[in-house]
C-alpha cells in the first residue's frame, strides 16, 4: 500500500478520525478544533484520496484496514481512539478484525458493521458501470446532495468541493471493495471496548433500526442519532456531533 497522508492537531491521548467514501481529512474541518484542546487528533487521507496515492490493481477494505493500522504503528499511536465515517466505518472495523488489543475505543459514524445487502451490491455495480462510461463528476453531482437530508444545505457545495477530488478510478475501486467486504457483526460482537454508534434520525444509507441492532449486540455500546441529520452529521449538526464525539473520548 501507498504513503498515507494526515494531518496532527492538539496534544493528549491520539484520536484518529477517518472519512467515507470521496471524502479527505478536509471533511472533519468542523469537528477537530473541539477536539484537539483535549486529544491528540490525527485526521488522514485514505490511500486512493486527497493526497495519498491510489494502490495500484485491486485491493479490499481488509488491505486498506492494514495499510492504516500500518500507518498508525509508523507514527507511533498507542492505544488509539478511532471514529470511521461511512467507508471509514468499514476500514475501522477492519483493523479491529485483524489486531483488537490495538484499540481503546472505535466509532461508527454513519456506518455499519453489517456487510451489503444484495440490493446495495447490485448498486455498487450500477456505480461502477456508470462512472466508466461517464467519468466521476456526473456521479458526484448526484452523490452529494444525497449525503444530507437538507438538499439546499449551505455545506453541500463545500463537499462537493471535497469530493470532486475524487478519480473515477478511486471511485470504481472503492465500490468494488465496499461490496465486497464481509460482515463484522461478530468482530463488532466480540469487541470487548467502548464502541460508539453515531448516527442520523434521516440517514438513509444507514437507517436507525441498523444503529439499534448494532447497539444491542456490541458488548458496550453508546448510540447517539442526531436529530434532522443525514448522512453528514459533521456538517448537519456540528454541535451534536462534536459533543458526542467529544462526551465518548471522555469516557473512554
Amino acid at each position: 500500500m501507498n504513503k498515507i497522508f494526515y494531518h496532527k492537531s492538539g496534544k493528549g491521548n491520539p484520536v484518529v478520525l477517518i472519512h467515507g467514501y470521496c471524502e479527505t481529512h478536509q471533511i472533519w474541518a468542523n469537528t477537530v478544533p473541539f477536539l484537539s484542546n483535549e486529544w491528540e487528533v490525527y485526521t488522514l487521507d485514505l490511500p486512493g484520496f486527497g493526497s495519498s496515492p491510489l494502490p495500484e490493481g485491486s485491493f479490499s477494505i481488509a488491505d486498506i484496514g492494514n495499510s492504516v493500522l500500518l500507518w498508525m504503528k509508523e507514527v507511533g499511536l498507542k492505544k488509539p481512539i478511532v471514529i470511521g465515517h461511512s467507508l471509514g466505518g468499514y476500514v475501522t472495523m477492519a483493523m479491529v478484525a485483524q489486531e483488537e488489543s490495538f484499540f481503546r475505543a472505535v466509532g461508527l459514524f454513519h456506518s455499519t458493521a453489517f456487510p451489503d445487502s444484495e440490493e446495495r451490491k447490485t448498486n455498487r455495480n450500477k456505480v461502477i458501470e456508470f462512472v466508466r462510461s461517464h467519468g466521476a463528476t456526473p456521479f458526484i453531482d448526484t452523490f452529494v446532495p444525497s449525503l444530507f437530508y437538507r438538499k439546499d444545505h449551505p455545506a453541500v457545495s463545500a463537499v462537493y468541493q471535497i469530493a470532486a477530488q475524487t478519480s473515477p478510478a478511486a471511485i470504481m475501486a472503492y465500490a468494488a471493495a465496499m461490496r465486497d467486504r464481509p460482515s463484522h457483526i461478530e468482530t463488532l460482537k466480540n469487541f470487548d471496548r467502548p464502541v460508539l454508534l453515531l448516527g442520523g434520525d434521516q440517514d438513509q444509507s444507514i437507517p436507525v433500526d441498523i444503529m439499534q441492532e448494532m447497539g444491542r449486540t456490541a458488548k458496550h455500546s453508546i448510540l447517539n442519532i442526531l436529530p434532522q441529520t443525514g448522512h453528514a452529521g459533521m456538517y448537519e449538526n456540528v454541535g451534536g456531533t462534536a459533543e458526542a464525539l467529544a462526551l465518548f473520548c471522555r469516557q473512554a
